[in-house]
């Protein structure tokens, strides 16, 4: 039985009279250089080190007095919150703003000190506009998907499962592999198993496209986790479907020899409509 693949699209926000990503550059430069600027004169910081504590009085009243404060980064917060409805719902200010010299950067300078900050270089990491190579080689079906808004494993998984929140398969990341061209059984690959609350962009890329893997599941997972930016569109569509030698030859190119082409035993679904 051949995969059922299908587009999926999830609902769109109302077209913009204005180019968002036009109308959004202004405000990620200014977010950007405040980003920068406050990690900068943290890094001068006298103060910029581990819990410690002084037995001169004078030193630690002015070390407590330094440390930060629930509203020390309300100004910076309030940058980012205004930017996050525009990047949350286009994907092109999305890319606008991973275009913008020294923002991710700035972003992940800044992520442990400010939840705002956190947030936007989790979303400045969403795998947008990336293709997917995704094989089942015990059944040598596969298929390439284009996606855009998936933050984590566990929508990813949806995508691909044959019946809402099912979890009757494991995704693996590519060093999975066996010599062989097979996944290793029961909870021998456990350390390559991708976990449905690990972030997507955790998939290895491998000549331009990230590879994932599906087998059995050993455990099964509850695939209905809260959403990261549950206001972020997600979008799938399925660009080409691997017939087995394909699919042998993306496993012989991923172990480095050939590997045998086998008939599929129980054909397991690679993508869906969610």
């Amino acid at each position: 039985m051949s995969p059922e693949l299908f587009r999926h699209t999830s609902p769109q926000p109302a077209k913009p009279s204005r180019d968002p990503a036009f109308a959004a550059r202004p405000g990620l430069i200014q977010l950007r250089d405040a980003l920068a600027r406050t990690a900068k004169q943290l890094s001068r910081s006298r103060w910029n080190e581990p819990a410690v504590f002084f037995f001169d009085p004078k030193r630690q009243t002015e070390l407590e007095a330094a440390r930060d404060t629930p509203d020390r980064f309300a100004a910076l917060a309030d940058l980012v919150a205004a930017e996050m409805p525009a990047l949350l719902a286009h994907v092109e200010v999305r890319r606008v703003a991973r275009a913008i010299d020294g923002l991710k950067t700035a972003a992940l300078a800044m992520a442990s000190r400010c939840s705002a900050a956190n947030d936007l270089a989790d979303l400045l990491a969403v795998p947008d506009d990336e293709v997917f190579l995704v094989l089942a080689p015990r059944d040598r079906t596969g298929a390439r998907l284009h996606i855009r808004g998936v933050v984590s494993v566990a929508p990813f998984c949806r995508l691909l499962a044959p019946t809402k929140n099912d979890s009757s398969f494991q995704l693996f990341a590519p060093a999975a592999l066996r010599a062989d061209g097979t996944l290793p059984t029961g909870f021998d690959g456990c350390e390559h198993w991708l976990w449905p609350t690990q972030p997507l962009a955790m998939v290895p890329r491998i000549n331009g496209e990230r590879v994932v893997l599906i087998g059995p599941a050993v455990v099964r997972h509850v695939l209905d986790v809260e959403p990261r930016f549950p206001e972020m569109p997600i979008e799938s569509e399925v660009i080409q479907t691997l017939n087995p030698f394909q699919v042998t030859d993306a496993l012989s190119r991923l172990t480095g020899h050939p590997v045998p082409v086998t008939a599929p035993t129980e054909t397991q679904t690679v993508a869906r409509a969610a």
